[in-house]
């Protein structure tokens, strides 16, 4: 009888606790998410590469590339599975003999001395539902949870594809999920060119990251990479031989460079170049058209130059007292370096961060409008930022002024260096697109281009520099234009003014052409590209605001033959899954497309999608005389650099904006610098003596990776040659002369003029 009620009651507490379960499970699987991971794909972040596919920038904390199955190393699998989950393809979701020895081994190493590693109980299929549809807490009813959808995984989807999933999904540390994007921040390395311990050292990671750091702690690293390695020869997925050899390699791991990582004037615009195309994508691969060693010149050209002209007029603010201050300034270029010595010759500093100890010139360093010595505007134990030019420390401060850069291809619009300012950390202002500023006396070669393309000026017509005054309507005082020297020069050539900037008689030309036809042609080029009031007459000397890349783009048409190119920055834009969602194509082609079914085909007929605004001959002759402000102009002090070279500058009244423009075979290099609150650079500061100086720098930079390229400037096979007297412009032989290329029309133009002179003098 006391046996019945025993048994009875074992079978009520049976039931009971069946029911407890099913009920727990029922509730559990109410809870559950839904387990269909055949649409599930791992969230890519927007990849920004310059022209040579390195990664430059990528937006998120994510880091991914996404690798279909049959793409991943037939190793990288092996090792993974050894690591994490040896029967994987043998089980349906959990593995019960792998839990039993994870506790047998997790309990001798408790008490082991020799061995740090630990296993886990959770299969590849339990970790992947707990990274894409559970949370990561340690509770039983996750636990529950983890299983049941594993198995309903394992029902329903292939071996192959959960650990593509999985090794697209997990993290790998150094903001790294995935293995491919882990075998480029780990070994800088594509996934398909590791070794065999570097796919265990990646195998290791996902236990842990940070615990198998091999700069935290080196041995726990290599014991956990021998771990896999030992799991793989186990396995038989490797020889003894191969596991002897490669456990006895050191763990060499690539020092990742953080700056791709980092927002810039550059990635910053092609993001809101992207935003604006309004794409039906979240994740992208950016190919732009970003040179990164122009970029780099470029910026250390511009905060270089800026920070030695300050010199001139600023007195030195640029010591801090404490580290955490001035690295709110940092920048690339810059060392951060403590003064540690000082004498009567030199001061002594030693850069952060690193062992060297550098000294200051104190001759090179007389800072201010004063001069004053860095033994006096230094003190000891102060932080400061130093600069190398030519092998030569200097003493820099974070600037007040403020500039920009652009370098254009002619040809096709690219955009291969863009520097918006001096530190985007500081203000994200970019004053390559956003600025805008008087261009000054950058507009002139285009008035003079109207010139031309109308006839009715040539090369080496003769125009009087003299005083006029201007009516500049009701209620407004007469404009006095004056010559930036205050003086007038007599009869120039066409040439000459252009060369040397002279404003007197661009009015005069731009008069004769009448405001009305001017500004025509600057629409017809686009040259404002936003509306803008230009019906008045100090447009024709740039009072007018325009931006940097605006200008440049405009400039272009003197070195591609006569063509508007519309910047970009974008070469193209992939999709996550693969789809070409954006191609940069420069030419159409017509005809182009046809099947093996069409009955006939046309010729295909290729295209440019440029527009022509001025013919090759005008476009070669401005540059041509742009060349001539290199050689005897305003941009004289370039005429060394041994290297075809046009240019202008551009100067605004006060010397509020400083502009400089300069043409070469393959590029055109715009430069700006002005105060983002506009005010006066510097007493009778031009483009030439602050604009011109950084562009300089740039080109010489540039040079000395190119040496060798044979460049020039292409003349247009329809212009004929001849010799004309700098000074009077006419045809002749004699001493002194200069190169002037002129059409057919404009010598038939010539001659009839020459004929009426003499007819004149006759009389």
């Amino acid at each position: 009888m006391k046996i019945f009620k025993f048994l009875q009651y074992i079978f009520i507490f049976c039931v009971l606790g069946a029911s407890i379960v099913i009920l727990y499970l029922w509730n559990i699987q109410q809870d559950l998410p839904d387990h269909n991971i055949s649409q599930y794909f791992p969230n890519e972040i927007t990849k920004i590469y310059d022209e040579k596919y390195e990664l430059m920038y990528h937006v998120g904390n994510r880091d991914r590339f996404y690798l279909d199955y049959e793409d991943i190393p037939k190793n990288m699998i092996n090792a993974i599975i050894s690591a994490e989950d040896k029967t994987f393809f043998q089980h349906q979701g959990y593995d019960i003999r792998g839990i039993a020895n994870a506790f047998i081994i997790n309990l001798k190493n408790i008490y082991s001395k020799d061995n740090n590693n630990y296993v886990g109980a959770s299969t590849i299929t339990q970790q992947l539902v707990k990274n894409i549809l559970l949370n990561r807490d340690q509770t039983i009813s996750r636990k529950v949870k983890e299983l049941i959808l594993s198995l309903r995984i394992e029902q329903e989807y292939s071996k192959e594809f959960i650990i593509e999933l999985y090794l697209n999904e997990i993290y790998f540390g150094r903001r790294s999920y995935g293995v491919a994007s882990a075998s480029y921040n780990y070994f800088n390395k594509s996934i398909f060119d590791l070794e065999l311990h570097e796919y265990a050292y990646l195998a290791a990671l996902p236990k842990g990251p940070n615990n198998y750091d091999p700069k935290k702690n080196y041995n726990r690293a290599l014991d956990r990479r021998n771990y896999v390695l030992k799991q793989m020869e186990i396995n038989k997925f490797i020889t003894s031989d191969q596991f002897n050899f490669y456990s006895n390699l050191e763990i060499e791991l690539y020092e990742r460079n953080n700056k791709k990582y980092k927002l810039d004037y550059k990635t910053d615009f092609i993001l809101k170049n992207l935003n604006s195309k309004s794409y039906n994508k979240n994740a992208f691969y950016i190919q732009s058209t970003i040179d990164q060693s122009l970029q780099n010149i470029s910026e250390k050209s511009l905060i270089d130059n800026l920070a030695l002209f300050e010199k001139k007029y600023r007195n030195w603010m640029g010591s801090f007292k404490n580290l955490e201050d001035i690295l709110k300034f940092k920048n690339e270029y810059w060392h951060i370096a403590k003064v540690i010595n000082k004498n009567l010759n030199v001061i002594q500093l030693s850069i952060i961060n690193s062992d060297t100890n550098i000294y200051l010139d104190i001759d090179k360093n007389m800072y201010g409008p004063k001069k004053t010595s860095p033994n006096n505007y230094l003190d000891l134990n102060d932080y400061i930022f130093v600069t190398n030019i030519d092998n030569a420390f200097y003493a820099v401060q974070p600037h007040e002024i403020n500039g920009s850069v652009i370098i254009m291809d002619p040809f096709n619009g690219n955009i291969v260096s863009m520097v918006g300012g001096v530190n985007y950390d500081v203000s994200n202002f970019n004053r390559v697109t956003q600025a805008y500023r008087q261009p000054g006396s950058s507009i002139k070669p285009f008035i003079y281009a109207q010139a031309l393309e109308t006839k009715k000026f040539l090369p080496n017509t003769l125009i009087l520099d003299s005083n006029i005054l201007l009516d500049q309507g009701k209620d407004l005082p007469v404009w006095v234009p004056k010559n930036y020297s205050n003086k007038s020069y007599g009869e120039l050539t066409f040439r000459r003014a252009l060369e040397t900037s002279n404003n007197l008689v661009t009015l005069k030309i731009g008069l004769d052409l009448g405001l009305n036809s001017v500004n025509n042609f600057l629409d017809k080029i686009n040259f404002y590209n936003r509306n803008t009031n230009t019906d008045v007459h100090s447009t024709l000397l740039g009072a007018v605001e325009n931006n940097l890349l605006n200008l440049a783009k405009s400039y272009s048409i003197f070195l591609n033959g006569g063509y508007i190119v519309e910047p970009s920055i974008i070469k193209k834009v992939v999709s996550n899954d693969g789809e070409l969602i954006f191609n940069n194509e420069y030419f159409r082609c017509n005809y182009c497309s046809f099947t093996s079914e069409d009955r006939s085909y046309r010729l295909p007929i290729v295209k440019t999608q440029k527009e022509k605004v001025i013919s090759p001959q005008t476009s070669f002759q401005i540059l041509n005389i742009l060349e001539g402000a290199i050689e005897r102009g305003t941009g004289k002090s370039l005429n060394k650099v041994n290297y075809p070279i046009a240019g202008k500058t551009g100067t605004t009244n006060e010397s509020k904006d400083l502009w400089f423009f300069g043409l070469t075979p393959r590029y055109v290099i715009g430069v700006y610098v002005g105060y983002d609150t506009p005010k006066t650079i510097g007493y009778r500061e031009t483009g030439s003596s602050v604009a011109l100086p950084i562009f300089k720098t740039i080109i010489e930079n540039y040079l000395l990776k190119h040496k060798n390229r044979n460049d020039k400037f292409v003349v247009p096979s329809d212009l004929i040659v001849k010799k004309a007297d700098k000074d009077s412009g006419k045809i002749s032989d004699g001493q002194n002369t200069i190169i002037e290329y002129f059409t057919k029309d404009q010598l038939e133009m010539l001659d009839n003029l020459n004929k009426v002179e003499s007819i004149g003098g006759i009389n």
